[in-house]
């Protein structure tokens, strides 16, 4: 593989880990499953919908990004990562042709129709009916048509995070949330494994809530593009170390050339080129269970994507 190919599949990697296409991170590894030091792959990439046709990448990709809790026995959290809650959850979007995108953090608590099961917390359709019925409770959330879900767990962003040596945030706050573990000033932080989850879970000690962890999950995800990036600059020999990362912690059965041809397209499509926002709510109740409630501007949001209106 030529010099300007393995750049390509590496910023991809990395864009991966950061949850916006982490698809083709898996080119080193297509068709062999992947496993980390407890036997289970740090990140699953899939097409959304089984025995579907290659999506195109002449207009835009959009792709459903999953924490689960479940599926990491480091932190005492049994199960498989595909039967837990989906306690971080990003819809981003990626125009092809233009050269841009929109992460969209959803909150956990959002209150909405689940297939088959009513209405409920948006974080509850993964232990309902696997990230099937999470991707099929976001196609009818937002009438958007989903291409491929990338999956992980508290286990898996750790050991991601620690393998390429920490990941830079801009940390937007002062946090000193005993719940999550986090403790962090105000200003750009290299975060280890352990302090980015704890960043990305505070939640009860934060004014925002869960609207405040949900943007803050958005800053890592992007963060780990920034920091391939970063570190690659200064480096190009450090796009070795990330592909041989990437070939160890992912695990996904796409085929080659699709895995190549989403490669190839991230290395256009840097950090600054992808905007992120929170959908729209406002924190409420129901049924005594503290919920999210997503306002007008979320369905308008949903609207514009839609139309292809990203900015």
């Amino acid at each position: 593989m030529s010099r300007a190919a393995r750049r390509a599949v590496g910023g991809l990697a990395a864009l991966g880990f950061a949850a916006a296409l982490a698809t083709a991170a898996a080119v080193t590894v297509a068709r062999r499953p992947a496993a980390g030091a407890e036997g289970t792959p740090a990140i699953t990439v899939q097409r959304a919908h089984a025995g579907s046709a290659t999506p195109t990448l002449k207009r835009r990709i959009v792709l459903l990004t999953i924490g689960s809790d479940a599926g990491a026995p480091k932190f005492g959290r049994g199960g498989s990562a595909e039967g837990g809650r989906a306690d971080a959850l990003h819809l981003v979007v990626l125009d092809t042709v233009r050269r841009r995108g929109l992460m969209m953090s959803f909150p956990r608590d959002s209150y909405v129709p689940i297939p088959g099961h009513g209405t409920n917390k948006i974080n509850a359709a993964m232990a309902f009916g696997g990230p099937r019925l999470l991707v099929a409770t976001f196609e009818r959330l937002t009438g958007i048509p989903i291409d491929y879900y990338v999956l992980t767990s508290f286990d898996g962003l750790t050991d991601i995070v620690n393998r390429v040596g920490r990941v830079q945030v801009n940390v937007d706050m002062n946090i000193r949330d005993h719940f999550s573990g986090a403790f962090l000033n105000k200003g750009k932080r290299k975060l280890s494994g352990r302090q980015a989850l704890a960043y990305a879970r505070a939640r009860k000690t934060l004014p925002g809530g869960d609207l405040s962890r949900s943007r803050h999950q958005g800053q890592i995800l992007l963060g780990g593009l920034g920091t391939y990036q970063r570190q690659v600059a200064k480096d190009p020999a450090r796009v070795i170390a990330w592909l041989a990362i990437m070939r160890d912690e992912v695990k996904s059965d796409l085929p080659f050339p699709e895995l190549l041809r989403l490669a190839l397209l991230a290395t256009e499509l840097p950090p600054s080129r992808i905007s992120s926002q929170v959908v729209p709510g406002v924190a409420g109740s129901a049924g005594g269970a503290s919920v999210v409630r997503l306002l007008p501007g979320a369905y308008s949001l949903f609207a514009r994507v839609r139309a292809g209106k990203l900015g």
